[in-house]
């Protein structure tokens, strides 16, 4: 089954080119900035978040693994950070907007 992931995290003083690695390994990982809407737009996701499909037996499963996944990209460049991983399936949806 498919699993939506979105990611927020904060990096602890860190430079605009930690940011810039982190999106690196996140991507690596299957988390993009840029995501392709229902209508066929290019959505892109706020500042420090990142969001991708992932299959699994459930969403425990995702998250177990994929939260663990940036965890290990995240502490091999010895970053201190804070993320925050919600994962969600069968039934799920999003929307951007700006104002």
């Amino acid at each position: 089954m498919s699993y939506l992931a979105f990611c927020t995290f904060d990096l602890k003083g860190a430079s605009s080119q930690d940011y810039v690695n982190a999106y690196g390994d996140l991507a690596a990982i299957g988390l993009a900035r840029v995501h392709v809407g229902d209508d066929g737009t290019h959505v892109v996701i706020p500042t420090t978040s990142a969001m991708g499909s992932f299959n699994g037996a459930n969403a425990l499963a995702v998250r177990d693994d994929v939260i663990e996944r940036i965890r290990r990209a995240f502490a091999a460049r010895r970053f201190t950070s804070e993320i925050f991983l919600t994962v969600g399936g069968q039934e799920w949806g999003w929307a951007a907007r700006t104002t």
